[in-house]
């Protein structure tokens, strides 16, 4: 995406910036389709990550004897909770990051073509792959 600062003494990425349409943008449907399936996996995968992180210290902090018990030669069942914790972060982080190459970076990338800015070659290599992705999803879809 766009720089929103530039080197002290270049004010070129700032001159660009200026002159975008930023309402424009923000009413597209490529950025309202983007901010729409952002939210769609970083709300409910938030709300998921809090609650069993809260469930963790509420178990913690009230159910000692469960917390204590033992699962596997000294390795109780708070260690295990707690371990999932660090297992949890990874796997989320794991496929946000997936969710973003294959879904959020082209909208981003399409957003970007459409406002003006066509971010080089790499940027249209990642709008073409998911023009492509759509375009196999479609076929699929309409085969069955």
């Amino acid at each position: 995406m766009a720089e929103t600062t530039s080197a002290p003494g270049t004010g070129a990425t700032d001159d660009r910036l200026r002159g975008m349409d930023w309402k424009a943008i923000e009413g597209s449907s490529e950025f309202q389709e983007l901010v729409r399936r952002r939210r769609s996996f970083v709300l409910p995968a938030t709300i998921f990550f809090l609650t069993y992180y809260m469930a963790f210290i509420l178990l913690a902090g009230y159910a000692e004897d469960f917390m204590g018990s033992s699962v596997y030669e000294g390795l109780t069942v708070g260690y295990c909770l707690a371990l999932t914790q660090f297992l949890m972060v990874f796997v989320l982080g794991i496929l946000y990051l997936r969710k973003a190459d294959r879904i959020y970076d082209p909208l981003a990338q399409r957003v970007l073509t459409n406002a003006g800015e066509d971010g080089g070659e790499d940027g249209r290599a990642a709008e073409s792959r998911f023009a492509r992705r759509e375009t196999e999803t479609a076929s699929r879809e309409a085969g069955r």
